[in-house]
């Protein structure tokens, strides 16, 4: 795999940090203040540090961070809807990242995409028992 497949991978994921940050900042502001409403405010603060990883990651190789982002999918109004729409996102920011270990051949940079993988995996964790205490 040479520079240019790796920059448009890691910036695949750049897209993605970029999309849950704006998810989860907003939807931090439109929840009550509670914990949900804390713990996607602070994911969103880790997403925003993965971003500027990835975008060191893609300058050291010569390229350009993408700023790009999906549409945007809030969820379903309310702490519930917006949790289960956190749960997904962070789903297939694990997948994608667990691809892109696999894929990319460069030792550096996947020891820097199996960290976020793992804060990924955390995320997950906490906003499904968020998520569950809401249920309850």
């Amino acid at each position: 795999m040479d520079k240019k497949e790796i920059i448009k991978l890691l910036n695949e994921d750049i897209t993605g940090e970029i999309e849950a940050i704006l998810i989860y900042m907003r939807n931090s502001f439109v929840t009550e203040n509670c914990p949900p409403s804390r713990k996607m405010e602070e994911v969103a603060k880790d997403e925003m540090r993965h971003t500027e990883w990835l975008a060191e990651l893609i300058v050291d190789l010569g390229g350009t961070p993408s700023m790009e982002h999906k549409a945007l999918n809030f969820g379903k109004e309310g702490a519930e809807g917006f949790l289960t729409r956190l749960v997904g996102l962070e789903e297939g920011a694990i997948a994608q990242y667990k691809d892109h270990v696999k894929r990319i051949p460069d030792e550096e940079i996947k020891k820097k995409l199996q960290h976020i993988l793992e804060e990924e995996e955390e995320h997950l964790k906490d906003f499904k028992e968020h998520l569950e205490r809401l249920k309850k």
